[in-house]
């Protein structure tokens, strides 16, 4: 048997809005630790503490481009995945 949205909200008589802010919430503060444990695991790797400490080693020589890019590319992506997703944090609790 599936279990629904309509499901749920009818057998345990809980208010459709709440299920679906609640369990966005879930999904969000999943989705940040998620992206805060890949971003970590790139700043340890060439121990910094953001992407604008991985451009600067970059910009300065302390690493290479053909070395970082990769990782470079990924963590700009994650701490600006991020950055959204304590937004919606924020807005949902409102």
């Amino acid at each position: 048997m599936t279990v629904t949205l309509e499901r749920v909200e009818k057998e345990l008589n809980v208010p459709r809005d709440l299920l679906l802010r609640d369990g966005m919430k879930r999904y969000l503060e999943f989705e940040l630790r998620r992206l805060e444990i890949d971003a970590a695991e790139i700043r340890r790797k060439y121990g910094v503490k953001s992407f604008d400490d991985l451009w600067g080693k970059l910009e300065s020589g302390k690493v290479s481009e053909a070395e970082c890019f990769d990782d470079l590319t990924r963590l700009e992506y994650l701490e600006t995945r991020a950055e959204k997703v304590v937004k919606l944090l924020e807005d949902i609790s409102r």
